[in-house]
């Protein structure tokens, strides 16, 4: 019987898998494709950047003052846009990693699912400390070629999305893609199951992708997961740099071009390093880079360095006001911007 010839199912009373599915990348790297294909199986639910990490810290203050999930939602909206509430959660967790469990299990059950998780590129940093928080996760890791991941995030920015169009958010996504290579490296060396595609690959031969990470996690394939009809986006952002997602068709054309000659030769720099290092299967795309382009010096990429984790830093402490200062100051402050926000 083809794959086709039979679509997917839950088997009745199959169990919840064990540890959650963590879908990661880059942003703006195509992870939101792979989160909406993927959502489409009956026994996948994997919540859209639910980022419960992000208000992590709340859960050190004592349990009768632990307003996590009131304060998690007021971040992104995470419970509102699964159908969830405060109340629906918050009972009997008082932890991050029973928070984080209730939750997601919970939206799996209300589908009928057994795999349950979280997709999301903020955690990009955070593999290693993510299989410590739950030893029987699972990863899958999407790599997009650098100079169109820079790409992205500049033509969300041209469209007046606030998050993209804050300072250093293309070099956030390019040294924060040699990060994530660590992390993954490091997951692989401790035996974790990890699963990792390219978003030109999935773009582009779309069904052996799905095909590939069906078989990783062990469910059934069918060919209505190589398209988008029928995909529920309703817990993804709202915005123009989601248009495609919201399409139902895996647009594959090249998109228009923000990239100036500055930085597609810092960029084309990067890539020529990380074949040097880690040889040219990594960046999977490009497969090549140019001969005659050469890393960047010393200099520049212990600056590019600094300025990474100095943004990296202002995240944290955003994470700890995001826990601690009363919300309704939180609520004052993000009046004019739509500040703490990931995407506004």
């Amino acid at each position: 019987m083809r794959d086709s010839d039979q679509r997917p199912t839950t088997q009745a009373g199959s169990a919840l898998a064990p540890g959650p599915l963590f879908v990661v990348s880059m942003e703006r790297a195509g992870s939101s494709l792979l989160y909406a294909l993927l959502n489409k199986h009956p026994q996948v639910a994997v919540m859209f950047e639910a980022d419960l990490l992000w208000v992590r810290s709340a859960f050190l203050k004592p349990k009768t003052l632990c307003d996590w999930a009131e304060r998690w939602d007021f971040f992104n909206g995470a419970l509102r846009r699964h159908g969830l509430t405060p109340s629906d959660v918050a009972a009997g967790a008082s932890d991050y990693r029973s928070a984080f469990r209730t939750t997601h299990q919970l939206f799996a059950l209300r589908k009928g699912a057994t795999i349950w998780g979280d997709k999301s590129p903020s955690c990009h940093d955070r593999l290693n400390q993510m299989a410590e928080d739950f030893p029987e996760a699972r990863f899958i890791i999407v790599w997009r070629d650098p100079k169109d991941n820079a790409n992205a995030v500049l033509r969300g920015a041209s469209s007046g999305n606030p998050h993209f169009r804050r300072r250093g958010a293309v070099l956030r996504g390019l040294l924060g893609y040699e990060r994530l290579k660590k992390e993954c490296d490091r997951l692989l060396a401790r035996g974790k199951p990890v699963c990792q595609v390219s978003f030109e690959d999935l773009t582009s031969d779309t069904a052996n992708v799905m095909r590939k990470i069906c078989n990783f996690l062990q469910i059934s394939y069918d060919d209505s997961l190589s398209n988008l009809e029928g995909a529920d986006r309703s817990a993804i952002y709202p915005g123009q740099h989601h248009t495609y997602i919201r399409g139902n068709k895996i647009v594959r054309e090249p998109r228009p071009d923000h990239v100036d000659s500055a930085l597609g030769d810092k960029i084309a720099g990067y890539v020529a390093r990380w074949h040097n290092l880690y040889g040219t299967n990594w960046p999977p795309y490009p497969s090549h880079h140019d001969g005659e382009v050469w890393p960047d010096d010393r200099i520049s990429r212990v600056g590019d360095a600094a300025l990474y984790h100095m943004f990296r830093t202002r995240d944290r402490l955003t994470r700890v006001a995001l826990s601690f200062l009363p919300i309704s100051m939180l609520r004052w402050y993000r009046q004019p911007s739509g500040r703490f926000r990931q995407h506004p």
